[in-house]
C-alpha cells in the first residue's frame, strides 16, 4: 500500500467511523440523558427484533444508514463510557451543524 492509498484508507474509515456516530444510529440528541439514550437503545432493539422497517435506517448528515442490531448495541456501549461520549457528543454537534 502506498502512502496515497494508506491516507485514502484513514480517510474511509474515519468518514465511516463519524457517519456510524452513536448519536445518529441512536436518533438521540447529544444532550440527551443517559436514562433516555438506554430507553431509545432498547426501543430500537426491540422495532429491529419486530421487523418494523422504520428502524431499519438512521438519518445522518451524509444520508440515511443501514440500523442493526449491532450497530445499537455498538452505539450504546460507545456512549457509556464518559470519555468516548464526550468525542461523540463533539463530533455529533460538529456534523449536524455542517452544511
Amino acid at each position: 500500500m502506498t502512502d496515497g492509498d494508506a491516507d485514502a484508507h484513514d480517510v474511509e474509515t474515519l468518514a465511516r467511523e463519524r457517519i456510524a456516530n452513536p448519536f445518529f444510529v441512536l436518533a438521540v440528541a447529544p444532550a440527551a440523558a443517559v436514562a433516555d439514550i438506554e430507553r431509545q437503545g432498547q426501543r430500537l432493539l426491540a422495532e429491529l427484533a419486530a421487523g418494523l422497517e422504520g428502524a431499519r435506517r438512521y438519518q445522518t448528515p451524509f444520508g440515511a444508514r443501514a440500523r442493526t442490531p449491532e450497530v445499537v448495541r455498538a452505539a450504546l456501549a460507545e456512549l457509556r463510557d464518559p470519555a468516548r461520549r464526550l468525542a461523540h457528543e463533539w463530533w455529533a454537534r460538529g456534523l449536524a451543524a455542517a452544511p
